[in-house]
C-alpha cells in the first residue's frame, strides 16, 4: 500500500511541474533611411504639441458658440473639403479686411498690419479653428510680419503687361491668388503641418529615388522632384491649388517666406513671373504620369500615416515598433481595418455636404433667377416640377454614392507588401519607369474621345428629358441639367477618396458602363464647378454683406460678456 502511496504522489508531483518553453526572440529589421527620417520629422508634431505656451491667447465661450453655428452655415453655402475650411476662413478675413486693396475703393482706410493681426487670430479663434490657449501672443507679432510683406508686395508690384480691357479683370485674379498664398502661410504660423509634411516628405523621397524617366534629359533633376512633390500632394491630401502652390513656391525660391528688405523687394520685382513658373508647375503635362504613379501607391502611405498617430510617443518606441515585423503587421491590419470602417461616414458627410451647397444654389437659382424668368416668358411652376427640379440632383448623387465598393480582401495584402518595402531597409529596390518617349496612339484616341462625347452627349440629353417629363419650364431645364452634371463631378470627387486605401483596383462591367457616362458628364460639371467657385455670388454676398456686420457682432458680444465679468469680480 505504501508502494502504490509512493507512486501516486510522485505522479502527481510530476504533473505540477511548470515547463518552461524558450520563445524564439523576434528578430528585429533594420529602419529604411525613408523610415528613419520620417520618424525624426513626426516627433516634431509631437514636440510642438507638447511645448509650454507662454501668455495664451483666450476667447469668450458664448461667442464661440455662435462663431462656430455661423460657420457650420457658410460651409453649406461654400462647401469645401475638411482640411481647407480653416484655410478658406483666413482666405475669407483677408479679402474681408483687404476689400479697399481688391476693389480699388478709396473711401475706405487701409488697415495695417498691426490692426489686422490680433484680431484675425481671434476671430479663427472664436470659429473654432483653433482651441483656446494654444495660440500664444507672440505669434501676433508673427503674423503682423507675414500681413506687412504681403501689403507691401500689393500695394508696389506692377500688373503684368495685358492689354487695357483685361487690366481690371488679371488685377483680380493676382490679388486673390496672393491672399490665398498669404492664407496658406499664416496657417502655416499657427497651425505647423509637422505630421502631414513629414508624411509628404517620405512619400515623395521614396518615389523620387525609385523613380526612372526615359529619356534622362526630360526633366531636371529639379523639375522632376516638383512633378513628384506635387504629384503626391494631389493624391494623398487632395490639395488644392493654393496650397501645392505655396510648397512648390518655398522649394523654387526659399525667399519668399522671409521677412527682410531685400527678400520682399525680390518677391516684389519677380512676383509675376514667379507667379507664371508655379502655374506652368501645375499644369505640367508631364505631371500627368506623375500622378498616375503616385496614385497607385498613396494608399501605404495613408496607412503609414495613421500607424504613426496611433503609436505617436517618442522616437524610441516608435522605430522599436516599426522594426518588428510581426508588431508592423498587426499595427498596419488595426489601421486599414480602421480606416476602412471610417470611410463610409466620411464618405457620406462629403455627399451630404456637396448635395446641400448644390441643393442650397438650385433653390437660389430658382428664387432669383428660374422662377422671375418662367414668369415673364409664360411658363408656369406646378408642385411637380418644382419637386423633380430639387429632387433629381440629390437622386443622382444618392445613386452615384451608393455603388461605391470598398476594397476587396486581397488588397490588404498588397498594401502590407508596400509598406514594408517602404518601412524596412531593402537589398534591392522597386524602380518606377516613365517613359516619355512612348508615343500614343492618336488615332485609338480619338476614336475614345468621340466616344466619350456621344455618351456624354447621350447623359445630358437623358437627362434633358427626365426634367421634361417633370414639366420643368424650358428655362429651367438647362439650368437644372447644369446643374446635374455639377452633382455628378462632386459624386466622382467622392467615389475617388473611396479608393484611398485602394494599391490593386478590380473595376467590373457595371462600373464600365457607368463611368462611360458619368466621366465625360462629370468634366462637363467640373469646368462648371470651377466657374462657380470662381463667380459665387451667394458666397461672394456673405463675405461682403453678412461676414463684416456678423464678425462686429461676435466683437460686441465677446467684449460684453468681459465687461459683465469686471463688474461681477468687483462684488465682494
Amino acid at each position: 500500500m505504501s508502494d502504490v502511496i509512493t507512486k501516486v504522489e510522485t505522479k502527481e508531483e510530476t504533473q505540477v511541474e511548470p515547463v518552461v518553453k524558450e520563445e524564439k526572440p523576434v528578430e528585429l529589421k533594420e529602419l529604411s533611411s525613408y523610415a528613419k527620417e520620417y520618424t525624426r520629422q513626426y516627433q516634431m508634431d509631437w514636440d510642438y504639441q507638447h511645448r509650454a505656451i507662454i501668455s495664451p491667447l483666450e476667447v469668450d465661450e458664448l461667442a464661440s458658440r455662435i462663431a462656430e453655428a455661423y460657420e457650420q452655415v457658410r460651409r453649406v453655402m461654400d462647401w469645401k473639403e475638411e482640411n481647407l475650411l480653416r484655410r478658406s476662413a483666413i482666405e475669407r478675413i483677408l479679402k474681408r479686411r483687404l476689400v479697399s486693396e481688391l476693389y480699388d475703393i478709396s473711401i475706405l482706410p487701409n488697415l495695417n498690419a498691426v490692426e489686422m493681426a490680433e484680431p484675425m487670430i481671434l476671430e479663427l479663434m472664436r470659429s473654432g479653428y483653433f482651441d483656446n490657449g494654444r495660440i500664444a501672443k507672440k505669434q501676433i507679432k508673427e503674423i503682423e510680419n507675414i500681413l506687412s510683406k504681403y501689403i507691401s508686395i500689393l500695394d508696389h508690384s506692377n500688373g503684368p503687361k495685358v492689354p487695357s480691357k483685361k487690366h481690371v479683370k488679371n488685377k483680380m485674379e493676382f490679388y486673390t491668388w496672393m491672399l490665398e498664398i498669404a492664407a496658406c502661410e499664416i496657417e502655416e504660423v499657427l497651425a505647423p503641418a509637422f505630421k502631414e509634411n513629414a508624411l509628404l516628405n517620405l512619400m515623395t523621397n521614396v518615389i523620387y529615388e525609385r523613380n526612372r524617366i526615359l529619356p534622362t534629359s526630360q526633366l531636371s533633376d529639379l523639375d522632376r522632384l516638383i512633378q513628384i512633390y506635387i504629384a503626391s500632394m494631389r493624391t494623398l491630401y487632395t490639395f488644392d491649388d493654393p496650397i501645392i502652390s505655396y510648397n512648390v513656391i518655398k522649394i523654387r525660391y526659399p525667399f519668399w517666406t522671409e521677412e527682410t528688405t531685400t527678400s520682399i523687394d525680390r518677391v516684389t520685382a519677380e512676383v509675376h513671373n514667379i507667379r507664371q513658373q508655379i502655374d506652368d508647375d501645375l499644369n505640367s503635362e508631364e505631371g500627368k504620369r506623375f500622378f498616375k504613379l503616385a496614385d497607385r501607391y498613396d494608399a501605404a502611405y495613408r496607412i503609414i500615416g495613421d500607424i504613426l498617430e496611433n503609436i505617436n510617443n517618442t522616437p524610441e518606441l516608435v522605430k522599436e515598433k516599426l522594426a518588428n515585423p510581426e508588431e508592423l503587421k498587426k499595427m498596419v491590419n488595426d489601421a486599414y481595418f480602421k480606416r476602412k470602417a471610417s470611410l463610409k461616414g466620411r464618405l457620406f458627410r462629403s455627399a451630404i455636404y456637396s448635395t446641400l451647397s448644390i441643393f442650397v444654389a438650385g433653390a437660389a437659382s430658382y428664387i432669383f433667377f428660374e422662377g422671375p424668368v418662367a414668369k415673364i416668358i409664360g411658363e408656369k411652376w406646378t408642385i411637380l416640377s418644382f419637386f423633380v427640379d430639387l429632387l433629381i440632383p440629390s437622386l443622382v448623387m444618392f445613386i452615384l454614392v451608393i455603388v461605391i465598393r470598398p476594397p476587396k480582401d486581397q488588397n490588404l495584402r498588397v498594401v502590407q507588401k508596400e509598406i514594408n518595402k517602404v518601412i524596412h531597409k531593402q537589398s534591392s529596390e522597386d524602380v518606377y519607369e516613365i517613359d516619355f518617349r512612348r508615343k500614343q496612339n492618336k488615332i485609338l484616341n480619338f476614336i475614345f474621345f468621340a466616344i466619350s462625347v456621344i455618351c456624354g452627349l447621350v447623359a445630358m440629353r437623358f437627362i434633358f428629358w427626365i426634367f421634361e417629363l417633370g414639366n420643368v419650364p424650358i428655362t429651367s431645364v438647362y439650368v437644372d441639367t447644369v446643374n446635374v452634371a455639377m452633382v455628378v463631378f462632386a459624386a466622382m470627387a467622392i467615389k475617388q477618396k473611396s479608393r484611398e486605401i485602394t494599391i490593386e483596383d478590380h473595376g467590373n462591367f457595371i462600373e464600365f458602363l457607368l463611368e462611360l457616362f458619368s466621366i465625360p458628364l462629370a468634366k462637363i460639371g467640373q469646368w462648371f464647378s470651377n466657374k462657380w467657385k470662381k463667380y459665387n455670388i451667394f458666397s461672394a454676398f456673405f463675405t461682403a454683406i453678412v461676414d463684416l456686420p456678423f464678425s462686429a457682432l461676435i466683437r460686441i458680444v465677446e467684449d460684453w460678456r468681459n465687461f459683465l465679468k469686471e463688474r461681477s469680480s468687483e462684488m465682494h
